[in-house]
């Protein structure tokens, strides 16, 4: 895939929140579609500096198509965001001016069938975002065919907010008697016989708390959200902000408490942003989308 099919989420107000101008030094930590890298060359020109990180190859094969014509003032890093501080002192680069955080898992990846990140596709129950997502090679299907049923309800329970958690782990446990779930699918329709036929009246899929909660615990996304909040702080000039845009109510739930220690932050909103009426008409996955932007002290 050359072309992005990702829509990004609050793309105006993470720019006014990180107060990007012109030079200076920025970081995308998650590069994904490239649309917020974009918006950080376009506002930092004529001599500001923007460093990407992704685990995804395909998203940074394609940004070094896109950004080429940026020379230099682009870098893109293949490496998780957990590690972002680390990374960018090897390139020399010592202090940034602002870095972006979007949790959000890109359309791109969600449309590459080859992750399994989507119940609505058929695909391989991988779920790991890149090469580089875990440090263990741990796959949703590890997860799904080995862990115990006191695991996968707490993962699922927790990390999905899964109201039908049990009734979810009961039928996997039973399912994967017969044979190991390779597929999303058919993980997929294990648990939409396992849970009422009026799940959440139609408004989201079955299998979508679950599936989310399973690309959480694959990748760390909770642990390396921590780290990266650390390496942020330990990088950001002082006065250099922090943005990060979470879809979830635990990942939201992390940065707000981050964003309390006072001796380190100055948070700038007090309340989190969220999208417009407009933008969520135009964009639905937007819907849950919530940006904190902080200052380091």
């Amino acid at each position: 895939m050359n072309q992005t099919v990702h829509i990004p989420v609050m793309l105006e107000e993470t720019m006014l929140g990180l107060e990007v101008r012109p030079g200076g030094v920025w970081v995308d930590g998650t590069l994904g579609g490239g649309s917020h890298t974009r918006a950080l060359l376009e506002r930092s020109a004529p001599d500001g500096r923007v460093y990407s990180l992704d685990v995804d190859p395909k998203a940074l094969s394609r940004a070094k198509e896109t950004f080429a014509s940026y020379g230099d003032r682009w870098t893109g890093i293949d490496g998780n965001f957990r590690h972002l501080d680390d990374r960018l002192a090897e390139l020399g680069v010592m202090q940034v001016n602002g870095i972006l955080l979007d949790l959000g898992v890109s359309s791109d990846e969600i449309a590459d069938s080859s992750k399994g990140l989507s119940f609505m596709t058929e695909g391989p129950l991988d779920m790991r975002l890149g090469p580089k997502a875990n440090e263990d090679g741990l796959t949703a299907a590890d997860v799904v065919n080995t862990w115990s049923a006191a695991d996968l309800d707490k993962v699922i329970r927790e990390l999905g907010e899964e109201r039908y958690a049990r009734r979810i782990v009961e039928a996997i446990m039973l399912a994967r008697k017969s044979s190991r779930i390779t597929r999303t699918t058919e993980l997929a329709s294990i648990i939409r016989q396992a849970v009422p036929t009026s799940y959440e009246r139609g408004r989201i899929h079955p299998a979508t708390r679950t599936f989310q909660a399973l690309r959480i615990v694959v990748n760390n996304e909770i642990e390396a959200l921590k780290e990266a909040i650390e390496g942020s702080y330990r990088i950001l000039a002082p006065g250099g902000k922090l943005a990060t845009i979470a879809f979830h109510s635990l990942e939201d739930r992390i940065v707000k408490i981050a964003f309390k220690d006072k001796e380190r932050w100055e948070p700038l909103t007090k309340r989190p942003q969220e999208p417009t009426e407009e933008e969520v008409a135009t964009n639905s996955r937007s819907r849950s989308a919530k940006l904190r932007v902080a200052s380091k002290k």
